[in-house]
C-alpha cells in the first residue's frame, strides 16, 4: 500500500478554494468508560490483561459487560434454551470473569456485568419469556462464588434487556420484569443495576424529548434500576447532531436531567445506515463523534461507549476494518499522550463542487460539522460530479498519519461511495508528486444499495509521512476520491502520531 512513485500533478489547473481550519474546540471530557463484547476477548489469548491495558491508556476508568448468557440464536421464542454469550457450552465463565475483574483491579477500572439476556425473544418483559429469562438470571447468580460476589472491581450489574422507552407508549407494562430482577439481584448482591434504554425510534416515530423524559421518570420510578445508560442512538438511528431541524441529540438529554437524579451516556462510535447496512456499523469520524461528546458531557457524570473493543481498539478478533484509524484518530483528538495531535490544514479543491452542491464559505471541509447522512441536501455536504480530488495545504513542520474522509452514499440519487482514496504529497509546492498509497473501500460497503455514511481512509497502517526540513515550503497532501458518479463528502480528518 505504501510505494512510492514520482507523478507531475498539475497544481495550476486547481481551482483555488481556500479554506483555514475551524476549531469548535475540544470537548472538555473524553470518554469515560466502554461496553464489553465477552465474545470478542479470549481467556487463552490473553487478551483480557491486553484490553484493560489499552482502555486504561486512553483514560477509561468503567467496563460495562454486555452480557454473559443469552437465548439461543435459533430458539423458538418464548425460550428458556439459555446458552453461555460466546455459543459454546464449556465456556471457562468463571475464569474469563476472575481474569476479568482482577486485570480491572490492576488497571483501576471498575466493572459492571450483564448477566441473561432475552434476545432474539423481544417481548422479554412479559409472559413466559419474563418468568424464563428471570430464572436464568437467578441460576447465573447462584453460580458466583463469594469470592467474585465480593471482588473489589466489581462495582454493579447489568441488565442486557434493553428498554425501548421511546417506543414503549405504556412503560408501566415492563416494570414488573425490571423490577423483579432487580430484586433477583439484590438477593445475592447489594450493588447498583443498571440498564441501557435507547433513542432509536425518536427520530423516525417524532417522540418529543419531553415524552421520553416523562416515560424515563416512569422507567425509575416504576423499577428500582438505579442507573440508565442511555444510548444517544446516533449510530442506530441518525438522532440529530447535525445541522437537522429536529430535536437534537442535546434536547432529549437535557430534557432527561431534569428528571432524572443521575444517568449515563453511551455515546455510538458507529456510522448510521439503513438497516446498520452500506457503511452503517463501521467505526465512524472523530467530527461526528465530538459533536456526540460535546452533546452530552454537560448532562452527564459518566460517558460510556458502544464499543471501543470493536470499533477503536486493537484486542478483538471482531474488529472493524477502520478501527486502528479511529483508535489513533481517537488519540489525536483528545491528545491521549503526547506527541499525538490534529493537524490543521488548509484546502484547494481539483475538482470544483457543483453549483447545486457548493463549499461557499469555503469551510465545509475542516470546520468540524459533518453532513447529514439521513438527507444528502444536507448543508454541510459538498458534491462533485464524479472523481473528488483535494489538495491539503500543511504546515512544513507537521507530520500526517492517518487521513479520511466522511462520505455519504445514496445509491438512488446516484450519490456512491468511492471505490478508492489515493494519497499522493508533494515537497516541492506541487512539481513532483509522490504516491503514498491507494486505499480500497471495502465491497461490503458498495455492494449494497442503501443510504448510509462511511469514512474512507488509510486503516491499516500509518502513513509515516515525516515534516518537512526547515526552510522548505508547505506539504502538499492530494486526495483523489475514485468515482464514476456523484461523490459527497464533508470532513477531512487529519491527525499525527508522535514522531
Amino acid at each position: 500500500m505504501r510505494g512510492v512513485s514520482v507523478v507531475p500533478f498539475a497544481v495550476a489547473s486547481a481551482v483555488i478554494v481556500l479554506a483555514w481550519f475551524v476549531d469548535l474546540g475540544d470537548a472538555t471530557r473524553r470518554l469515560d468508560g466502554t461496553f464489553v463484547w465477552a465474545p470478542g476477548l479470549s481467556l487463552e489469548d490473553g487478551d483480557l490483561a491486553s484490553f484493560m491495558d489499552e482502555i486504561s491508556s486512553l483514560g477509561m476508568n468503567i467496563a460495562v459487560v454486555q452480557q454473559l448468557r443469552g437465548v439461543s440464536s435459533d430458539a423458538t421464542c418464548p425460550s428458556d434454551d439459555f446458552e453461555w454469550i460466546v455459543g459454546y457450552s464449556d465456556w471457562d465463565w468463571e475464569g474469563w470473569v476472575t481474569s476479568l475483574l482482577d486485570n480491572a483491579q490492576r488497571t483501576g477500572v471498575s466493572v459492571y456485568l450483564g448477566l441473561s439476556g432475552s434476545g432474539p425473544c423481544w417481548d422479554f418483559y412479559t409472559g413466559l419469556q419474563k418468568s424464563y429469562t428471570t430464572a436464568d438470571t437467578e441460576w447465573l447468580l447462584s453460580q458466583f462464588s463469594s469470592t467474585l460476589l465480593n471482588h473489589p472491581a466489581l462495582a454493579g450489574w447489568y441488565i442486557p434487556d434493553e428498554a425501548a422507552i421511546p417506543l414503549w407508549t405504556d412503560v408501566a407494562l415492563t416494570f414488573s420484569y425490571y423490577s423483579g430482577l432487580v430484586e433477583t439481584i439484590h438477593e445475592f448482591s447489594p450493588l447498583p443495576v443498571t440498564v441501557s434504554p435507547y433513542l432509536s425510534g425518536a427520530r423516525t416515530y417524532n417522540v418529543t424529548p419531553d415524552v421520553v423524559a416523562r416515560r424515563a421518570k416512569e422507567f425509575a420510578d416504576g423499577t428500582g434500576i438505579d442507573v440508565q445508560i442511555w444510548q444517544d442512538s446516533v449510530g442506530a438511528d441518525a438522532i440529530n447532531v447535525f445541522n437537522r431541524t429536529d430535536y437534537t441529540l442535546s434536547d432529549y438529554f437535557s430534557a432527561l436531567s431534569s428528571v432524572l437524579p443521575i444517568f449515563w451516556s453511551d455515546n455510538e462510535a458507529f456510522n448510521w445506515g439503513e438497516n446498520l447496512e452500506g457503511g452503517g456499523y463501521h467505526s465512524c469520524s472523530l467530527s461526528r463523534f465530538e459533536l456526540q461528546l460535546k452533546q452530552s458531557e454537560i448532562y452527564v457524570p459518566i460517558m460510556l461507549t458502544w464499543i471501543q473493543q470493536l470499533h477503536f481498539g486493537t484486542v478483538s478478533d471482531s474488529l472493524q476494518p477502520e478501527a486502528l484509524r479511529m483508535l489513533h484518530t481517537y488519540k489525536s483528538w483528545f491528545s491521549i499522550a503526547e506527541g499525538y495531535g490534529r493537524v490543521s490544514y488548509t484546502y484547494t479543491y481539483v475538482t470544483p463542487p457543483a453549483s447545486e452542491y457548493p463549499d461557499s464559505y469555503l469551510n465545509k471541509l475542516n470546520d468540524g460539522w459533518i453532513g447529514d447522512p439521513v438527507d444528502y441536501t444536507s448543508e454541510n455536504w459538498v458534491g462533485v460530479l464524479g472523481t473528488a480530488s483535494v489538495i491539503l495545504t500543511i504546515n512544513p513542520s507537521s507530520n500526517v498519519d492517518w487521513v479520511s474522509v466522511h462520505l455519504q452514499g445514496s445509491p438512488p440519487e446516484a450519490i456512491n461511495f468511492p471505490s478508492a482514496l489515493t494519497i499522493t504529497t508533494s515537497r516541492d509546492s506541487g512539481t513532483t508528486w509522490q504516491t503514498i498509497g491507494k486505499y480500497k473501500t471495502p465491497l461490503s460497503v458498495t455492494a449494497v444499495s442503501v443510504v448510509s455514511e462511511y469514512v474512507l481512509g488509510n486503516n491499516d497502517l500509518p502513513l509515516g509521512i515525516a515534516p518537512q526540513q526547515p526552510g522548505s515550503p508547505n506539504l502538499l497532501v492530494r486526495l483523489d476520491l475514485e468515482n464514476t458518479q456523484w461523490t459527497f463528502l464533508s470532513e477531512i480528518e487529519v491527525s499525527a502520531d508522535p514522531l
